[in-house]
């Protein structure tokens, strides 16, 4: 039976199994780079998705102002305020869980404004509204600040990652973002989260 856990153990003593995840992230932006005239099939699973998640207008004001609230913890200023909180009034246990937190803000940030650029994905409903589409960076920061945290905290690990879920779902729910877009991004989220954790012990050697 595949768990969270079995695949954290995995992941997290071969890191060549980091592959799978860049190759998912790599597959969906193959398929999701494409022009406005055209379709395939994870562009028509994404629409219809989109379709049946998104709440159109009128909205079901309690569930969307939830929604809303809910997206901000994916927010860079919710994740670098959580992370220099931590590093400021934490004892050292949780200063360094704040300065692993902030490692893995700056890489998912890094790959996620990277890709957004080079795919060039227009949002679901408006094209103008912020960066590109692909992949959510919402979800990837929620993602990573998840990984970051279940690691240090692996009692909460299960709750972490349904709040990051949640505020993936909420990128869709408010559309804002196609569900391929949330994959991706919690699949760079997870993936640097990892990737940082795993090196700790020399992150947590620099002074910042």
């Amino acid at each position: 039976m595949v768990t969270i856990d079995n695949i954290y153990q995995k992941l997290k003593y071969k890191p060549q199994q980091y592959s799978y995840f860049i190759f998912l992230i790599l597959l969906c932006s193959l398929f999701t780079n494409t022009n406005v005239y055209s379709e395939n099939i994870l562009q028509r699973w994404d629409q219809d998705l989109f379709n049946r998640i998104y709440d159109a207008p009128p909205h079901n004001e309690p569930l969307w102002t939830g929604m809303e609230i809910t997206t901000e913890f994916g927010h860079y200023r919710a994740v670098m305020g959580f992370s220099i909180l931590l590093m400021t009034y934490g004892n050292e246990d949780h200063r360094n869980t704040g300065r692993l937190v902030s490692s893995a803000y700056l890489s998912s940030g890094i790959v996620t404004y990277g890709m957004k650029h080079i795919i060039g994905r227009k949002r679901p409903l408006d094209d103008t509204l912020g960066s590109p589409a692909m992949p959510s960076g919402h979800t990837a920061l929620a993602f990573s600040t998840a990984t970051i945290l279940g690691c240090r905290y692996p009692k909460w690990r299960i709750p972490l990652y349904i709040g990051a879920g949640l505020v993936g779902f909420s990128r869709i729910y408010l559309g804002r973002h196609y569900t391929s877009d949330v994959l991706v991004g919690a699949g760079i989220g997870t993936t640097m989260g990892l990737l940082v954790w795993n090196n700790r012990m020399t992150l947590l050697k620099w002074d910042f």
